[in-house]
């Protein structure tokens, strides 16, 4: 178990390890609200009690400082011992040192033991093995001994900040959503030159004094009650509460920052200028762009590792990231930069979160994790470490972001919000029926840039078309085997090209009496029982849904078996209103029966006060797609 989010790194960095940690304690809460509670519901069943959880930060004219961090916690049940069992902590040893203080468990009967020195380990961090050469964070963990249900377990380290930060001070603390807090404090003591700047959210106390000379904030909030996660929420930097400091003067210096750590290492030299020229030959302007994009996307690797200030902020030299063949996503905006240079295209590095944080925060302070690259003369956003996403065509998690560019003097702007009609989907399907009830398909699946990028990671990283089918097929009311054929899922110069065929022995009931025929779902790449992932227990949410704007399309002919016709089929539907609609039309034809629907979800993000909205789409779906055809033989009608 850790704590995230009252570190000096990076706000997103700091939310990443909030994540990794509140989805390792799942507090079971099935409550609802009094006189209104279903039959299935339960109190709250909480699993770790936060104590006291405190940072102290003594922070120098220079900006260095020296942070104390103590945790106290209960552990109440199994669930809550396995995510407590231990307590790490990150640094950089370039810039920071790390010293536990103390720690020990305090057992239900009073015993204390302290953990041992051999218990205590201090490795390279995960990201520093998972990206080698991109991070020298360390990690150090301790192991507490002897726990029960009822233990307490006390930790408090030492940080210090051995150079001044890249971007100043920057503390954001979270409380985090599934614990139960029973006290979490900030409190920091700096001298009054000292610029900074706070802000707060939900609930939290400040006190700020000023007492000779000496600048002292405390931050604290109490008592706050851990609730179990909603599936799909937006992050917990959007809703929860949350005290943020930063020395920064505005958001338009992190860009500045980040300017003066990168634009020398994006340079062309004249090896890239001969690469950039081979890759666009005669095109010029956007159309070299897109080639050159084509091209980084296409030959440099993506060495996954999260933005992070104590890493620097420095990319490595555009000519060494095209040696080696790889680079986190500062060495790809570095190499693009650079051969956009070389061919009179200007190019700017862009900060922003790649994840669920929609929500502009109350503060300035930094939060973001990923570095993408901006065309100022064309307006475009470009995400050159995705090897499956065509030119400009950011995830639904990139879209409609606040971002930081990195230019002499910094600037915000957002990227462009995600429209239905970028995030579109068409399956268009000719299903043939026997009288044996087998199932014979074929499909033309069609998809917008946006939308295409998920589907070619799939394909390409299947073990075979046939396995990536009948994986889907597995899931299917009339299963089957079959096989997606494709174009090159890394040719980014093309829309994505699928067709799909299936074949469903014993698929429907034999057509030879009279029958219900539902309508064969097949290789439906987004078919609408996918959806229940949106829905709630009780149709009510607390925080806002991250659901991605989208444009989903389903046309299927149907043809049954000779001396077969269709008796009755399901009314037409028009379902409309302030998050989207529904609509669906069936046609009797020649020897079957046109079926045509349409789901458009106009948002990405749900507020609560929408969730009817949306679920009264969902459950219209749903229920439409479980309609039957009637079919008897063509001498009963």
């Amino acid at each position: 178990m850790r704590l995230a989010g009252v570190r000096t790194r990076s706000a997103t960095l700091r939310h990443r390890a909030l994540m990794v940690a509140v989805r390792a304690i799942s507090v079971l809460v099935l409550a609802a609200s009094i006189g209104e509670r279903p039959v299935w519901a339960a109190e709250a069943v909480q699993h770790l009690q936060l104590d006291r959880f405190s940072r102290s930060y003594d922070v120098h004219d220079d900006l260095t400082y020296v942070e104390t961090i103590r945790q106290d916690a209960t552990l109440l049940t199994r669930r809550g011992i396995a995510a407590g069992e231990r307590e790490t902590m990150d640094f950089y040893p370039k810039s920071q040192s790390l010293e536990l203080v103390e720690a020990w468990v305090d057992l239900p009967d009073g015993a204390r033991l302290p953990v041992d020195p051999s218990a205590i380990f201090t490795r390279p961090s995960q990201e520093s093995q998972s990206a080698p050469g991109f991070s020298d964070s360390q990690t150090t963990t301790v192991v507490f001994p002897q726990l029960r249900e009822g233990s307490h377990t006390h930790v408090v380290w030492k940080l210090t900040q051995k150079t001044p930060p890249l971007i100043g001070l920057q503390i954001t603390a979270v409380v985090p959503e599934e614990w139960t807090v029973s006290e979490m404090v900030v409190e920091i003591k700096a001298p009054e030159s000292v610029p900074l700047h706070y802000a707060r959210r939900g609930g939290f106390a400040v006190e700020d004094n000023l007492d000779h000379g000496v600048r002292k904030i405390r931050a604290y909030i109490a008592t706050q009650i851990g609730t179990e996660p909603e599936r799909n929420a937006v992050s917990p930097l959007d809703f929860q509460p949350l005290f943020l400091v930063t020395s920064q003067p505005n958001l338009e210096a992190l860009g500045a920052v980040y300017y003066s750590q990168s634009h020398d290492r994006s340079k062309p030299t004249p090896k890239i200028e001969a690469l950039a020229a081979q890759i666009a030959g005669d095109r010029t302007g956007l159309e070299a762009a897109k080639a050159i994009y084509n091209w980084v996307a296409l030959n440099i690797r993506y060495v996954a590792i999260y933005l992070d200030e104590n890493d620097g902020w420095v990319p490595h030299p555009a000519e060494d990231v095209l040696a080696r063949g790889y680079g986190d996503c500062k060495d790809h905006v570095a190499i693009m930069q650079a051969l956009l240079a070389a061919r009179g295209i200007e190019a700017q590095p862009a900060l922003i979160d790649w994840g669920k944080h929609f929500a502009e925060l109350p503060l300035w302070v930094s939060q973001f994790n990923h570095a993408i690259i901006y065309l100022p003369d064309y307006n475009r956003f470009l995400n050159p470490t995705n090897p499956y996403a065509r030119f400009d065509a950011l995830d639904p998690t990139l879209s409609g972001k606040l971002v930081a560019i990195a230019s002499e003097k910094g600037r915000v702007s957002h990227t462009p919000m995600l429209r239905p009609e970028d995030n579109l989907y068409k399956f268009n399907a000719d299903i043939r029926v026997d009288a044996e009830g087998t199932i014979e398909g074929k499909a033309a699946i069609s998809m917008s840039a946006y939308s295409e990028a998920s589907f070619r990671s799939a394909v390409a990283n299947a073990v075979s078309p046939e396995d990536l089918a009948e994986q889907l097929l597995r899931g299917m009311p009339e299963g089957g085997f079959g096989r997606y054929i494709t174009s090159a899922p890394r040719d980014l110069t093309q829309p994505f090209a699928i067709e799909a065929r299936w074949r469903s022995r014993h698929g429907t009931a034999a057509c030879c009496a009279s029958a219900a025929l539902p309508v064969p779902l097949g290789l439906d790449i987004a078919r609408p029982a996918l959806l229940r992932t949106y829905l709630t227990r009780d149709g009510e949410r607390r925080h806002p849904a991250s659901v991605s704007a989208k444009d989903l399309n389903w046309s299927e002919t149907i043809h049954l078996p000779a001396g077969q016709r269709p008796v009755a089929v399901p009314h037409d539907l028009t379902v409309e209103n302030a998050v989207g609609f529904y609509r669906a039309h069936y046609a009797v034809i020649d020897g079957g029966v046109q079926v045509e629907r349409r789901l458009v979800v106009n948002r990405t993000v749900i507020q609560p006060s929408e969730v009817t909205a949306l679920e009264t789409l969902i459950y219209t779906a749903l229920d439409d797609v479980r309609a039957t055809v009637s079919v008897a033989p063509a001498a009963q009608n």
